[in-house]
């Protein structure tokens, strides 16, 4: 323990009930603890901050910073390698149990206990605590302290730790808190819309105009898929479907707002440059639909067409959908009702293919359903796998 403390516990539990809840991240608030914990004298030279958390990928979410590199935010995935891992580390009795360890590394019998005691000391560590952060839920996240200095930590730094703990405890909650519900709305509802739920867009009829091209695709065949194979595989196919579609518009910054049975709907929103939105679209639809991709079972159709929409709440009562509707989104739809009949994977109308700079040949003037007059619909100019 340093002496040259230039704060006290009091101090440090004032800047984390005060300025914690304001600050953005949890490794900024990480950051922000180990920090103070210094000023305060302790030398803390590696901390982490870890939970459990609701995703659909990754299962445990946690900071790490040390005094050289700072915080940074990493993810634990349970692989079973990654599984055996934390079930030989501190931090799965805590998870588990709620029960803290301490481990003295210039100790062999005490480092030797855990896989991280030997490589902590072979880094210069001398200290390592693992402690329990008990939320309200009766359920138990993490913090992680290792000191450089030969001396550990004292008594007079285990009690400005244990004095601290509840006040992180608490700020920390409100992040992962926070952070379930971004998760949650980002799942089920999709980045940009779950983000306007969240900013309090709650109410049926709350929501506003947007431009975009809408997509909307949808499987070939999808009855008699259903009937030939068993649910297992069934999933496995929808779920490898879904996934190509979803990672290409994602990563052409579109985003996906539902999936309905086998179809899916999505928008690239604009508000300028609709040529940029289409050259996004066009890139995400060649990329699933080019003959580079690996060939599956299964074929699928994409519409494409640009348009004003409204984004926001539907519904009745307390049952509510964030969606986009209006005839854009029914014309692109109808589209997509053309591919297979036509043998073609993309197809879009010529409003979209007016805003493109590559090129689209014409397959004809097509009456659609709900539309008044027949529309001329266009197929991209490149190699595509046909329907």
């Amino acid at each position: 323990m340093n002496t040259n403390a230039t704060i006290s516990s009091d101090e440090i539990i004032r800047w984390l009930m005060v300025e914690g809840p304001r600050l953005e991240t949890p490794s900024a608030l990480l950051n922000g603890y180990s920090l103070k914990l210094r000023e305060a004298g302790l030398q803390v030279d590696r901390s982490t901050l870890g939970a459990p958390i609701l995703h659909p990928i990754a299962k445990s979410s946690y900071v790490f910073w040390d005094l050289e590199t700072g915080p940074e935010q990493r993810w634990f995935v349970y692989t079973p390698d990654q599984m055996e891992m934390l079930k030989a580390s501190p931090i799965h009795k805590i998870y588990t149990r709620g029960e803290a360890t301490s481990l003295r590394l210039d100790l062999p019998g005490e480092r030797s206990r855990y896989p991280i005691g030997e490589d902590l000391w072979a880094e210069g560590y001398f200290q390592y605590k693992a402690l329990p952060l008990q939320f309200s839920d009766e359920t138990f996240k993490v913090l992680t302290l290792a000191t450089k200095s030969p001396g550990g930590f004292d008594g007079r730094a285990k009690a400005l730790i244990d004095a601290t703990l509840p006040a992180l405890t608490l700020v920390f909650e409100g992040f992962i808190a926070r952070n379930t519900a971004r998760t949650l709305m980002e799942t089920y509802v999709g980045t940009r819309a779950g983000l306007r739920v969240l900013d309090g867009e709650i109410a049926r009829g709350d929501g506003s105009t947007i431009d975009a091209v809408i997509w909307f695709s949808d499987l070939r065949g999808f009855t008699s898929l259903a009937q030939s194979r068993s649910e297992d595989d069934l999933l496995k196919l929808l779920n490898d479907y879904f996934g190509t579609l979803t990672d290409a518009i994602e990563a052409h910054s579109g985003e996906v707002l539902k999936f309905i049975g086998d179809a899916l709907l999505a928008v690239f929103p604009h508000q300028d440059d609709v040529g940029a939105a289409v050259a996004r679209a066009e890139a995400a639809a060649l990329q699933v639909s080019g003959t580079d991709r690996p060939r599956t079972n299964y074929t699928f159709g994409i519409g494409l067409h640009p348009g004003s929409v409204f984004y926001g709440n539907v519904g009745g009562g307390n049952r509510l959908d964030f969606t986009v509707i209006g005839s854009s989104v029914n014309i692109a739809s109808r589209i997509e009702g053309l591919c297979g009949a036509l043998g073609e994977t993309v197809l879009a109308s010529g409003d979209f293919a007016a805003k493109s700079e590559n090129s689209w040949r014409s397959v004809g003037p097509r009456e659609l359903k709900g539309v008044a007059d027949p529309l001329e619909i266009f197929a991209p100019v490149v190699p595509q796998r046909r329907s």
